[in-house]
């Protein structure tokens, strides 16, 4: 039996003994995702039970609309009422945005003087350890690469002029490059990493609705780059990240629908995970 003063002595050394064992790291997957239908370019069904199936911790969205309410409506649809959300403001037709676990600590965003019916967006995310993660969420121009590669030069100046240099920084969103041979993708990775190339069963890493063309991406900043890890869904583990085709599963990952990439989806969405350290 112990006695009162080592059962006193006992909770004194327990918050030393269960710091000898406190993790080291901390491990959350960023997903960018354009999954509004074709027709509304609005979130409905399909896309929706998609990203209920993926979990991201942190979501990049492009084309930030739902049918059946506002925009938190979608986030509680998605997520439940515990997550965090930013969207960009002005009315834009087709708004980027930024769903998060962890809290949204600020938010902006930068005119883009390049295509007319969004902006550029960004928000920082409180995630776990002594960094914060920046994310930017994009939808760059369409079937004109001659607008594209000084839209993707102009962006990278924004975010390397908004953000300190050694924080986590993460481009997301639809590029809509048709190669990994672009020169806008190449003004990107001048400073953002595409190293890690996430694909899918096949090996396939290709992103629009036809998947021939790369337009989607999770491009993490040099301090954020090695931290890379494997994405791991359904036991399943894919070294560059995920490009998830729901007709690839068997089984589904729940509640997904095996016609659900194909139930007019303009593109499919990328899926990354990051390991960082939560002691400097």
């Amino acid at each position: 039996m112990l006695r009162p003063l080592h059962f006193v002595c006992l909770l004194l050394l327990a918050p030393l003994c269960a710091g000898a064992t406190r993790p080291k790291w901390a491990t959350f997957t960023v997903a960018s995702a354009n999954l509004s239908d074709n027709t509304t370019q609005a979130y409905d069904d399909p896309g929706i039970r998609i990203l209920q199936a993926l979990q991201p911790d942190v979501l990049a969205i492009q084309e930030f609309n739902y049918r059946l309410g506002t925009s938190q409506d979608l986030v509680r649809r998605l997520f439940g009422p515990d997550w965090h959300f930013a969207r960009e403001k002005g009315g834009a037709r087709l708004p980027n945005g930024v769903v998060s676990r962890y809290p949204i600590v600020a938010h902006g965003q930068w005119e883009d003087p390049y295509v007319g019916n969004r902006s550029l967006f960004w928000a920082t995310v409180q995630i776990p350890g002594p960094k914060p993660l920046h994310v930017v969420s994009v939808h760059l121009v369409q079937n004109r690469a001659e607008r594209r590669i000084p839209e993707a030069r102009h962006l990278l100046q924004l975010i390397r002029k908004q953000f300190p240099e050694d924080d986590y920084v993460v481009l997301c969103g639809d590029l809509n490059v048709n190669t990994r041979d672009s020169e806008a993708l190449a003004e990107l990775t001048k400073w953002f990493d595409d190293s890690a190339q996430p694909a899918d069963q096949e090996g396939n890493p290709n992103t629009n609705a036809k998947r021939n063309r790369p337009y989607d991406y999770v491009l993490p900043n040099p301090a954020l780059a090695p931290t890379h890890a494997a994405t791991v869904l359904a036991d399943q583990k894919f070294p560059g990240g995920l490009v998830f085709d729901s007709r690839l599963w068997n089984p589904l990952p729940p509640p997904v629908e095996w016609e659900d990439t194909v139930r007019d989806l303009q593109h499919l969405p990328v899926l990354k995970t990051f390991r960082v350290p939560l002691a400097e």
